[in-house]
């Protein structure tokens, strides 16, 4: 149940009849709710322009929050010829989100996953001011995050500093961009991680057991139905195996269109959007009448009632529970069943075998192996088509586990050998 905080400062009430207009850089009334153990605020404030902003923070406490409104507040009264050379980089980065990103005509999640790196630069650099962020001190810093992050997140940070430099030359905050002045910085590079087939049977044979050893009425079954749809139709996303419609399916032909991805945003219901992580990734896929995807796909069609088959319903459907709306499944619902069965001993025990670790096994992780065992029968190219990449070094680079290479030393041993005559 939403409520507010009435110990709000003097001057912070939103603007309407009988009450002082709220002024640049103030708050409004904050509003929270508790969000399943986590509190969030939600206020309004006016920017430079004098535009009314809606503003949102998560923390643990009221005060917690406020102050976090505050912040954003403080940062969203300041005009582009405000900053300074004493600006420090998170108030560079803060402008920039506000200017820029949120007013682009991106998907949710994309300005989310801005949101998210942007919070990560601010954690580590924060104090950093734009006058200490010359070639060399930028240098110093872009080693470091090689060392904190891996190959993808490390190209997406290095494309946000560099948007972020550019946006600070044309305030005339800085007089040109550090960013075109480094020397290429080596990142950690981590190897994808792949399952064996021996080891993806022993996983669907520990999750039938999990299934069965629960309740009847469980969203266990619809999380092994997911865990078989990522596999038998081609290494699917979970956003993706999750927005499949009932349409999607034609179980006539055998084929599954892939067009869709459900998204979920902190604090927002759940949305299907009718495209997928980037263009040109749709495609129709093609299974075996009898294989594994078929017989999942039939499985959660054949658990449908008569007016849950609807064309543009979900076809794995969430098990309903009281409080719940959407026929949609939560993502966190398949990892947290997906979680308990990677933790049975015999997943553990068959995981060990090839060095892997429990934390290593995720639903990506499936995606990957699908990628690595069609790469070794039929090449790159065709996990590429499959996975839906336009770019086969994507699914090369990120998606295939490495073969580890093994020749036979047998022929050595008669090269090398010779009589020995000990001494006697």
């Amino acid at each position: 149940m939403e409520n507010t905080n009435n110990n709000h400062h003097e001057g912070k009430s939103l603007s309407s009849a009988g009450r002082p207009k709220l002024a640049v850089g103030a708050i409004g009334k904050i509003a929270f709710t508790d969000m399943s153990g986590k509190l969030r605020g939600r206020a309004s404030t006016r920017d430079a322009a004098g535009r009314l902003r809606r503003l949102e923070a998560f923390g643990a406490s009221a005060d917690e929050i406020e102050r976090k409104l505050l912040r954003r507040a403080t940062q969203l009264a300041l005009k582009a010829g405000e900053l300074t050379s004493a600006s420090s980089l998170s108030e560079l980065l803060e402008v920039w989100y506000d200017e820029i990103v949120l007013t682009r005509e991106i998907r949710p999640q994309t300005v989310q996953m801005y949101r998210t790196k942007i919070n990560r630069l601010t954690k580590w650099y924060e104090a950093l001011a734009l006058q200490e962020l010359r070639a060399h001190r930028m240098q110093s810093l872009v080693n470091d995050l090689g060392r904190k992050v891996g190959r993808k997140e490390f190209r997406t940070l290095m494309s946000i500093l560099r948007q972020v430099f550019r946006y600070a030359v044309r305030a005339e905050l800085v007089a040109y961009s550090p960013m075109g002045a480094l020397e290429q910085v080596r990142y950690e590079s981590k190897k994808p991680v792949a399952l064996s087939i021996e080891q993806v049977q022993v996983f669907r044979r520990e999750f039938n057991a999990y299934v069965l050893e629960g309740e009847r009425r469980s969203n266990r079954r619809q999380s092994q139905l997911v865990v078989d749809i990522i596999l038998g139709v081609g290494g699917l996303r979970i956003s993706e195996a999750l927005a499949i419609r009932v349409g999607d399916v034609d179980f006539d032909r055998n084929t599954v269109n892939v067009n869709g991805t459900l998204v979920y945003l902190a604090g927002q219901p759940l949305e299907r959007q009718p495209k997928l992580k980037t263009k040109g990734q749709e495609r129709v896929v093609r299974l075996l009448p009898d294989g594994m995807g078929m017989r999942a796909l039939r499985a959660a069609y054949e658990s449908l009632a008569p007016e849950q088959r609807d064309a543009n319903m979900p076809l794995v459907r969430r098990i309903s529970t009281v409080g719940v709306e959407t026929p949609w499944i939560n993502p966190s619902i398949i990892g947290t069943h997906f979680d308990a069965v990677t933790k049975r001993p015999a997943v553990v025990e068959a995981l060990a075998k090839t060095g892997l670790i429990v934390k290593q096994l995720t639903p990506h992780t499936l995606r990957r192996s699908v990628a690595t065992v069609v790469s070794r029968a039929s090449g790159d190219d065709a996990a590429s088509a499959l996975l839906g990449h336009s770019d086969s070094r994507t699914t090369r680079q990120s998606y295939i586990a490495p073969t580890v290479k093994v020749v036979d030393a047998a022929g050595l041993d008669d090269l090398f050998s010779f009589e020995e005559n000990p001494r006697t």
